[in-house]
């Protein structure tokens, strides 16, 4: 409709130019799309037995990341209570691997994380937070690799590490920064190739900031 009531203000020798800013308007939204990750390509998370045992359980055993329970592959939920009766954990196993949301608890009842497994392989949208409450990252996986954004920040909320992924590999603006808001990083990967400010080679920051991966 904007374009209809654009096309009929301007006049007919105009019209190569409004022909033109179709084109350009379509490739830019075109571009767009075929960068950005979709939901509709993960997979979905598998029913698991409504069976739940605490992750004390001394039948439990771990062989090659998958678990077992009295020698056979466990498929249920499995949990953990602090003395005061809260979570501290809980997930879900289907034949020996992980499979679906699986959380974690500090102490003061604060969610350390989220994440999500299909087929024991890390899927779709994790996040994580310091003690504090603030965010600690976002991630988002696709067959066990990064796919779309990344962004990690430390305790105080100060943005750590804005990066962006296609299928495990880096493409598009990647952007660090050090715990005093000053710009560590900030380059686009492009055609394999980087464009940029790519940042201090050095083993430590200076600074005080340490994300936990």
């Amino acid at each position: 409709m904007v374009f209809m009531a654009l096309q009929e203000r301007l006049p007919i020798k105009d019209n190569h130019f409004f022909l033109t800013l179709i084109i350009i308007v379509l490739t830019t939204l075109l571009g767009c799309v075929g960068n950005t990750p979709t939901r509709e390509v993960e997979k979905k998370i598998k029913p698991v037995p409504n069976i739940s045992v605490v992750s004390a359980d001394s039948g439990f055993n771990f062989h090659q990341d998958t678990l077992f329970y009295h020698g056979s592959r466990f498929s249920g939920h499995v949990f953990s209570l602090n003395s005061n009766g809260d979570s501290l954990f809980s997930g879900a196993y289907l034949n020996g691997k992980e499979e679906g949301v699986f959380k974690k608890w500090y102490p003061n009842g604060q969610l350390v994380e989220s994440r999500v497994y299909i087929d024991g392989n890390k899927e779709g949208f994790h996040q994580g937070w310091w003690e504090n409450g603030n965010k600690k990252f976002e991630y988002h996986f696709l067959n066990a690799e990064h796919h779309g954004e990344l962004k990690e920040w430390d305790k105080n909320g100060q943005p750590y590490r804005f990066f962006h992924y296609i299928k495990g590999y880096e493409k598009g603006s990647q952007k660090m920064w050090w715990s005093n808001g000053a710009i560590r990083a900030n380059y686009v990967i492009k055609n394999g190739k980087r464009y940029g400010l790519l940042g201090l080679k050095i083993c430590s920051n200076p600074y005080d900031s340490v994300i936990k991966k």
